[in-house]
């Protein structure tokens, strides 16, 4: 939420600046000052609390102050001040944002943001049908939402959900079944502010909720299950020739995915130098008395029904008495 106070404050003696203007809007609230008799040379400050605020700004073509808060809070409650000074003297202005002032605040934004609630919309997710409305601000002390469902008050449980943040207000219909169907109705209330938005989630629009519910059930199944290789094999991998090199990784998917090894894109028959060793997710890859011939770019290709992955790693032989590739660089 944004919280602005402009403030124009009178050259004069030492006081408070006069109010001419106000109004809240749904994302914050305005004060306005005026500002008479300044110069290039004047300076403008905010404060809060006596303490600097150093994110204030000023239009000295206009003399507008102008203060944003984000998300305006209880944290947020205090004495603010606007003082202007250049080498006549100062003037100030104080706006105390406490009490029943802030509370008013809160309630008025509370007010608009019930007044500018969507249309309740019905949307399929993964674990099941979300219903849902947006608003342009949300505070749960000044603002509070029931749901009803066939007019029957709904209660968080272990398949309904209800939930809010600062832009919207919604309730989650895990595992939908066909005695969810029907009308759901949302009560807003923002002090004497009430108000209802209702949808039938019923017919077609049931029917396209749970069709987009499975659709998206099936592709959270498939990256889920699908072969993968999880985390192991290093970009690149340095060794000095007739040394045994040995590549480890780790390997996930269900069913367990079939494991090869390729070099240069072409499948390692693993004879003579070339071992794998697959010990359940972890999968060893090892290269004795490694050569100049050994160098290239592996990758381990893991597959099942779900789908496949290849992880790849690049491996450089050096001669005794030469520096590494990535050494020489250096």
């Amino acid at each position: 939420m944004d919280f602005y106070k402009k403030n124009r404050v009178g050259q004069g003696s030492r006081g408070r600046g006069k109010t001419i203007s106000k109004n809240s809007e749904s994302r914050g609230q305005q004060r306005r000052h005026m500002v008479t008799n300044t110069k290039k040379e004047t300076r403008f400050q905010w404060f809060f609390q006596r303490a600097e605020m150093p994110d204030g700004q000023y239009d000295p073509e206009t003399g507008t102050g102008l203060l944003c808060i984000e998300e305006l809070s209880k944290k947020d409650e205090g004495i603010y001040r606007a003082m202007v000074s250049d080498d006549r003297g100062e003037d100030d202005t104080i706006l105390g944002l406490t009490g029943d002032a802030l509370d008013a605040i809160f309630t008025e934004l509370g007010r608009i943001g019930a007044l500018s609630a969507t249309p309740l919309k019905i949307q399929g997710t993964e674990e099941g049908i979300r219903i849902f409305s947006k608003v342009k601000y949300y505070n749960v002390e000044y603002m509070k939402t029931t749901w009803f469902h066939k007019d029957k008050r709904l209660e968080s449980g272990d398949r309904i959900r209800t939930g809010t943040t600062l832009d919207e207000i919604w309730l989650h219909i895990l595992d939908p079944k066909d005695s969810d169907k029907g009308k759901y109705t949302l009560e807003i209330a923002a002090g004497k502010e009430v108000r209802q938005l209702s949808t039938d989630l019923s017919g077609q629009a049931f029917e396209d909720a749970m069709a987009e519910h499975q659709r998206l059930k099936t592709l959270a199944i498939i990256e889920k299950n699908r072969a993968k290789v999880v985390r192991g094999l290093p970009d690149v991998a340095t060794i000095m020739e007739d040394k045994t090199l040995c590549l480890t990784c780790i390997v996930s998917g269900d069913p367990t995915p079939e494991i090869s090894w390729l070099k240069n894109d072409q499948p390692v028959t693993f004879l003579d130098r070339y071992r794998m060793e697959v010990r359940g997710t972890e999968v060893t890859i090892t290269i004795e008395k490694v050569n100049s011939e050994d160098s290239g770019r592996y990758g381990v290709f893991v597959k099942n029904k779900y789908g496949s992955e290849t992880g790849q790693v690049t491996i450089s032989v050096f001669k005794h008495g030469d520096e590494p590739k990535e050494l020489k660089s250096m």
